[in-house]
């Protein structure tokens, strides 16, 4: 019960940062001539800390995701029972929300490189 409660911190805490990081990253303004981002001073800045909170959460669950994948070892050469159905039942359900957040991140990387590739584009590239 403890672990499942643990599980579930760890997701609602997931499931709030990316609804934030997904509000910020659809309230960028577009220039609608152009199709192209509209660059402020700290724009560059904004997204490189948002990368970096990216790869800091994709981090975290990979490494999660080797600890399921070190416990799934260990059942595999167990007899099955009611433990096994529990802790399988919490797996596909982590699994569901890592599948999801994957998701999340590789849209998130969409936007950052269309952003990077009309920030070059526009001040050419000198970073």
């Amino acid at each position: 019960m403890l672990e499942m409660k643990k599980i579930l911190g760890i997701f609602l805490a997931v499931c709030f940062v990316l609804s934030v990081t997904a509000a910020a990253a659809s309230a960028a303004p577009w220039d609608n001539n152009k199709n192209k981002f509209k660059f402020g001073d700290h724009d560059k800045n904004k997204w490189d800390n948002n990368k970096n909170k990216w790869d800091n959460n994709k981090n975290k669950w990979d490494n999660d995701k080797r600890k399921w994948d070190n416990d799934k070892k260990k059942w595999n050469n167990k007899k099955h029972g009611k433990e096994y159905n529990k802790w399988y039942k919490t797996y596909m359900s982590w699994f569901v929300s890592y599948k999801k957040f994957c998701g999340y991140y590789s849209e998130f990387y969409s936007y950052y490189y269309e952003f990077y590739s009309s920030y070059s584009s526009h001040y050419g590239s000198r970073w």
